[in-house]
């Protein structure tokens, strides 16, 4: 384009927009308490548009939409009103002045383009529009090339402290390891590293700030800054299956942004697609490193199929299975803008707000009993924060089951068992002088790159040192 001469004639646009035209006006002390509509073709007129009107007219007790054209004698003016409370008045007209009856004859027809047009936007507001799904890639790469990287990966965090060109490739080298589509690259590499703990620890913190500080390059070659955050939720759940998307969670972002205090313009995006245990463990935490593109494109991110998941959701519903779920609500803020300090300081205020629109948004999808949501943290401590609730919250449940069954806690003694598929211990609560079950409970290691089993077993066994009751490991037997 270029900038228009200052005395030439301004061609008209061949463009026609639609015969009717609804909007609001503005004055001095704000919107107007009136709507206007446009007519474009003939007979063209503009006129004002109010609600709620009950002025009498002779079909206004009439069953089904009815409407007349009425004369104001002693203002000179004309109203046309219906029996659903809308008037039309202050008729402005271009070109000829068309007869009562054509005139009742347009508007009939805006008051039926108007009722379109609320009802699209009530539709709008209850259930926004569906965006994009993207599929994170998940496909493995042939044997000798992925013991290639595995090893160039490795070999690069041994070199990376005393090299300092290694030092600039590794954080690249892991980039390219969470993005691709073998998780078995950067898992191989940091469990080969298990006797070199500098170099296992400097990769795993590389690959956790990759994630919960992501960069993303958008198409136009800027890169924009964001930090990943969630809200932890427990909630209980009497059918099988767990779904993972929601999309009346994005009505949470403008009252989260409100309660944490932020200004009105910070980018807040929180995920439709949330992430429960099994959904973090099946690849180690890696595929989060897309959500934050994934987001920033205006799409919703899916692990799998969603017409497969949904139809795997549906038939688990079917059946009866007492659960107790947890996941995370993530989400995604510009760098610098959010902070522990106002976490804590807005903590109460931010989970009122969001709690009713949380509950409304998975009770549009899922069924669910009862629900408890946490104060958002930080990625990597929101796992922490909701594994350490969660486990205690279920133990206690069984906790108190055997007591219905045994006098004493000090006669109860817990065998673990490490169960690497599910990445939890197997914990058998046993009667001590008879070795009966008395019940058992799952403890959840949490999730992560590369999760520790020696933080989940100190923490358990703490946690029974607490009630009381002694802890022993049971070696998983192969046979």
């Amino acid at each position: 384009m270029k900038s228009h001469p200052r005395n030439a004639r301004i061609k008209g646009d061949p463009f026609i927009p639609s015969r009717f035209i609804f909007g609001d006006a503005v004055e001095e002390k704000g919107l107007e308490p009136y709507e206007y509509v446009i007519h474009t073709v003939a007979p063209a007129f503009v006129c004002r548009l109010v609600g709620m009107d009950q002025t009498p007219f002779d079909s206004r007790e009439q069953e089904g939409f009815q409407s007349d054209v009425l004369f104001d004698a002693a203002n000179n003016l004309t109203h046309y009103v219906t029996n659903s409370g809308f008037r039309l008045f202050d008729f402005n007209f271009w070109g000829e002045l068309p007869t009562a009856t054509q005139l009742k004859k347009v508007c009939d027809e805006a008051m039926q383009e108007y009722q379109r047009l609320q009802k699209a936007y009530i539709e709008r507001e209850v259930a926004p529009k569906e965006r994009d799904f993207r599929l994170v890639p998940t496909e493995p790469l042939p044997p000798a090339e992925r013991q290639q990287r595995i090893k160039e990966l490795v070999s690069t965090a041994m070199e990376a402290d005393s090299n300092p060109m290694k030092r600039m490739q590794l954080p690249m080298l892991v980039q390219q390891a969470l993005s691709g589509g073998d998780q078995a690259v950067f898992t191989e590499a940091q469990l080969a590293l298990q006797e070199h703990t500098a170099a296992r620890e400097q990769l795993l913190a590389l690959a956790r700030d990759s994630i919960a500080f992501p960069e993303v390059m958008r198409p136009d070659g800027s890169v924009v800054s964001y930090e990943l955050w969630a809200l932890p939720m427990i909630f209980s759940r009497a059918q099988g299956g767990f779904w993972w998307h929601f999309p009346l969670l994005e009505r949470v972002e403008p009252a989260l942004v409100d309660a944490l205090g932020l200004p009105e313009d910070t980018v807040l995006w929180l995920s439709p697609t949330i992430f429960n245990t099994d959904m973090l463990i099946e690849r180690s935490c890696q595929s989060l490193v897309h959500l934050a593109a994934i987001m920033d494109a205006g799409c919703d991110m899916a692990q799998q199929d969603v017409d497969a998941a949904r139809a795997t959701f549906d038939a688990a519903s079917q059946t009866v299975n007492p659960q107790l779920s947890l996941c995370w609500l993530p989400f995604i803020v510009e760098s610098g803008k959010l902070d522990i300090d106002r976490v804590r300081q807005h903590a109460r205020k931010a989970l009122d707000a969001a709690m009713p629109l949380v509950q409304q948004a998975i009770a549009a999808e899922m069924k669910y009993g009862e629900a408890e949501l946490f104060a958002p943290l930080p990625w990597w401590d929101a796992l922490g924060a909701g594994v350490y609730a969660f486990n205690r919250k279920r133990l206690g449940l069984h906790m108190a089951l055997v007591q219905g069954k045994t006098d004493k806690l000090e006669n109860v003694e817990a065998v673990a068992e490490f169960l690497p598929e599910q990445q939890a211990y197997d914990v058998q609560l046993l009667a001590r002088d008879s070795g009966t079950l008395l019940n058992r409970v799952q403890w959840l290691l949490v999730p992560d790159l590369g999760p520790s089993r020696v933080q989940a077993w100190v923490d358990l066994s703490e946690c029974l040192r607490q009630a009381g009751i002694g802890l022993r490991e049971q070696q998983a037997r192969y046979h």
